[in-house]
């Protein structure tokens, strides 16, 4: 991997970096300003700015330049944050000038047009509505403002309504000259190109940018914190979010490191401290992790849970003692060693993709102004000892530098109390004068060598297929480009087997089947998962179940042995199996709290009624009382049947160990497991509409019908109706957003399975906006029956699916993804893998054909939305619905 770091005349500094891994080439443009650089009242304006490029500059009008890089197959996007906005194109190596052209034009040539500025408004207005409803954003926002007093990182990135709708035009534009200029930016291209030839296109497209005066900032500097603080908000949700912080140095500063391990030794992954004690031994918090957010300035380092009912002092007591631990006793070198093998796993997986390489390369520029921090940083990392954590426990995790933040459906002075209540359970918690044990002394153990070394792919897969005797299918592909592994055991199951009165049994299952054995009990079970970097986990789905595993390939025969210890010698024990259905029923609970997934079950039941393609993964709080460990056990021995297995092997591995353990497998399954229920699917003649309340801010629209098999020979053109309506360059984003403003989220669905599957479009808007939505939505979808897809916009089409195809496949784990489920479903992975040659064929009368057998057949509409939003009445038959939220 060649790396080129140089600069251009304008002061424009550019980074290239050679990977010849894919033919795929990312374009980053990374702005050194963030919602930190701005001024009071001008909350909001980076991320604003970061829209209104996209509306149109010297060369591309409003939407042209979403549409001309998905005519090519690439996509873009960008983000705001505290420090930095960021703006990315990713591409085929031969559309690579379309990127740069791209990029050069939305940062050196916008337009702001007044009366775009003023349509896009109420699409950032709709997006700050949106963050409203999500109690994760709010409890995150809450977290921020309570830490920051008076540093603009207690601002929300995305601003106030206030101020997007009160900004002039020109007070936008003398922002963006003021902090947009090339000394103020940095380019960075990575994928497959040359050097030399890249180098020049660089020049080409940015050296004409101008050289604006830039505007210096000084940020406010929070002041040092030296009593404990917290804040409190009333919302009505079903969970609580609470969040412990502490005040945290810099991006670079030399504890960094030490801090990132504690975190991991508390609260990340579920052999840590806290998810060990809270989450997996007593089911206290729905959700527990810690994390170290070193930023600009200033970070913190924080510890969050979710959890419901009446375990508040039992949540913050169980953190408060794990602080105290931490504090008085020095963790275990096997702590130590998970964490250090799981931060330096991360440099594997980081540089799958090409916008994985740009990511590590600007935050590198961005942060330190040297493309070797990484390094350094993972070598200060394996330099971290037990002591070296303690000491940032203690330095760090004190009463007066935390801030608490709780956000949840108790009144605000019932809150305060609980809240406040904290120092006087800190200062009991603290005084209790550790147990002290007393350890023969530890040597660090050893370490192995996780060096990433690049080595030159070749673009042709090998892939072979083997057909044992026992029916299990195996699909190998090897990939030594960098020593990782993903692996895929499929099985034909999921909700097909289940019937309505244990719905959630498959679920339930996947959430207990790794966890005890005969051998290990389940915290020794994840801890040795973990301390070699092993991502071992079950899923469970409609029509399938199984279990994914990636692994460095220095721990292959460990991470085979975990996984097949667990397939076949889970003790599902009673109470793992009680605490997880306690955690189901809270996350039923939760779902109240998202009336996006609620608005898709409604549509979804409308739509397939009782069969198990309505069923919610999840269950209902009345199937899960039902469920017994007998059901689990059944449940497996159905599954673990060698004929309904498909395994698929991607990466550096070991074939001939992989056969082995594969006999292995064989012998231990079930060989007469019955066959999956048989669901009738009732027909859907008549046109449908379900409304349920919400108070939420927003309401959330699905209009679909029912479409194609997974195994539909028109699945194809399918995609391609798909790609017309979607993307920032699609028909729906352009109509209902770019044009009519009506919303920041909206895009077309589908899905296929085995009986039928849907197809439809979905939009989160405000409540008097809904009735313009679904009469927009119903117009697109009649245009592509009335109306033949011109050959350009075709074109396009056929480009964006088969650049996104390209893309996509640049993860191990994509590819064995793609090559499992088209063996279990029956689909032909060759045809999968070299998918241009499909989308070629297609043409306008196989779209408008296709949409005509679709979108003529009946609809359902499903809105959860706000009461007083106006509807107007379906000329067809309705079901109308409505309940509270």
């Amino acid at each position: 991997m060649k790396q080129t770091k140089f600069q251009l005349k304008n002061k424009l500094k550019v980074l290239l970096i050679e990977s010849k891994k894919s033919p795929v080439v990312s374009v980053q443009m990374w702005v050194k300003t963030g919602s930190a650089d701005e001024k009071k009242g001008e909350e909001g304006i980076s991320h604003f700015i970061e829209h209104l490029v996209f509306k149109g500059t010297e060369k591309f009008r409003v939407g042209e330049i979403a549409n001309t890089v998905e005519a090519s197959g690439g996509e873009l996007n960008a983000y705001t944050s505290f420090d930095q906005t960021v703006f990315y194109v990713t591409i085929s190596k031969s559309f690579s000038d379309v990127a740069l052209n791209v990029i050069s034009q939305m940062m050196g040539y916008p337009t702001f047009q007044p009366e775009e500025v003023d349509s896009e408004r109420e699409v950032v207005c709709e997006e700050i509505k949106m963050g409203q409803d999500s109690p994760n954003r709010r409890s995150s926002q809450l977290l921020f403002s309570t830490v920051y007093k008076k540093h603009s990182y207690g601002k929300p990135v995305i601003g106030y309504e206030k101020n997007v709708r009160g900004w002039s035009t020109k007070k936008i534009v003398d922002f963006y000259k003021s902090r947009y200029v090339p000394a103020n930016m940095f380019l960075v291209v990575s994928g497959d190109f040359e050097s030399a030839d890249m180098k020049k296109k660089v020049d080409q497209y940015f050296s004409g940018f101008k050289n604006y005066p830039l505007r210096k900032v000084k940020r406010v500097k929070e002041p040092q914190q030296k009593k404990f603080q917290y804040k409190v908000q009333k919302y009505k949700i079903q969970d609580q979010h609470l969040h412990f912080s502490f005040r945290a140095p810099n991006v670079r500063h030399k504890d960094v490191p030490a801090l990132d391990v504690l975190a991991m030794i508390l609260g990340q992954g579920d052999s840590s401290r806290l998810v060990k004690k809270l989450r997996l031994e007593s089911a206290t918090a729905n959700s527990v992790s810690a994390f170290s957010y070193s930023p600009q300035d200033d970070g913190i380092f924080a510890i969050s849970a979710h959890f419901q009912g009446d375990k508040f002092n039992d949540v913050v007591t169980g953190c408060l003692q794990q602080i105290q631990l931490i504090k008085n006793t020095a963790p275990e070198w096997s702590e130590i060693k998970r964490a250090l093998v799981g931060i330096s796993s991360e440099q594997f997986y980081s540089v799958e993709t090409v916008d994985g390489l740009a990511n590590k390369a600007g935050s590198q520029e961005f942060y330190f102004n040297d493309q070797n921090a990484q390094t350094k940083y993972l070598a200060a990392i394996n330099k971290v000892t037990p002591e070296d954590v303690t000491k940032v426990a203690k330095k760090y995790l004190k009463l007066e530098h935390l801030s608490v933040s709780y956000l949840g459906d108790v009144a605000e002075k019932e809150s305060s109390k609980m809240v406040s209540g904290i120092k006087d359970i800190w200062k009991k918690t603290m005084d209790v004068k550790p147990l002290v044990i007393k350890k023969a002394k530890a040597k660090k153990p050893s370490m192995p060598k996780l060096i990433l070394k690049h080595v030159k792919p070749g673009h042709d897969m090998e892939i072979e297929e083997i057909k044992r005797e026992s029916g299990v299918t195996v699909v190998f592909c090897q990939s030594k480009d960098t020593p990782t592994v993903s692996a895929k055991f499929v099985f034909k199951g999921g909700a097909r087997y289940e019937q309505p009165d244990v719905m959630g049994l498959s679920e339930l299952t996947s959430r207990t089947w790794i966890s005890s054995t005969g051998s290990k009990n389940e915290e020794r079970m994840m801890q040795e998962i973990e301390e070699s970097a092993i991502s071992l986990s079950s899923f469970s789905g409609k029509n399938t179940c199984g279990f994914s595993l990636d692994y460095l390939t220095v721990f292959e025969k460990k991470a085979l042995d975990l996984a097949l210890e667990n397939m076949l010698d889970c003790e599902f024990k009673e109470e793992i199996i009680q605490r997880e259905k306690h955690m189901l029923e809270q996350a039923i609970k939760s779902k109240q709290d998202h009336p996006g997934s609620l608005c898709m079950r409604q549509f979804l039941k409308t739509l397939y009624g009782n069969h198990p393609l309505s069923y919610d993964a999840t269950g209902t709080l009345e199937s899960l009382a039902r469920i017994k460990r007998q059901h689990l056990i059944d449940h497996s021995r159905k599954i673990l049947n060698p004929k309904n297995l498909v395994i698929s092997v991607v990466g550096d591995f070991n074939k001939k160990l992989w056969l082995e353990q594969i006999e292995i497998l064989e012998k231990g399954m079930f060989h007469n497991a019955s066959k999956p229920l048989i669901h009738a699917l009732e027909s859907f003649q008549k046109n449908k509409s379900e409304f349920l309340v919400s108070e939420k801010e927003q309401s959330h629209v699905i209009i679909g019908w029912r479409g194609l098999t997974i195994n539909s020979d028109q699945r194809f053109v399918l995609e391609a109706i798909e790609a017309i309506l979607a993307g920032q360059g699609g028909r729906l984003f352009y109509e209902l957003r770019d044009k009519n403003s009506l919303a920041y989220s909206v895009s077309p669905m589908k899905m296929e399975s085995l009986e039928t599957g849907h197809v439809g479009g979905y939009i989160a808007c405000s409540p008097e906006k809904v009735d313009k939505a679904v009469e927009m939505f119903q117009q697109e979808f009649k245009k592509l029956i009335d109306v033949p897809v011109g050959i350009e916009e075709l074109g396009r089409a056929k480009r964006y699916l088969i650049g996104q195809h390209d893309i996509g496949i640049q993860r191990k784990s994509a590819i064995c993804n793609l090559l499992a489920f088209d063996v279990i479903y029956g689909n032909d992975y060759n045809v999968s893998l070299n998918i241009a040659e499909e989308y070629k064929k297609i043409t306008s009368e196989d779209i408008q054909k296709l949409a005509k057998e679709l979108f003529t057949k009946p609809y359902a509409i499903s809105i959860v939305g706000q009461k007083k939003a106006t509807r107007k009445q379906e000329k067809s038959e309705e079901v109308e619905k409505e309940q509270s939220i």
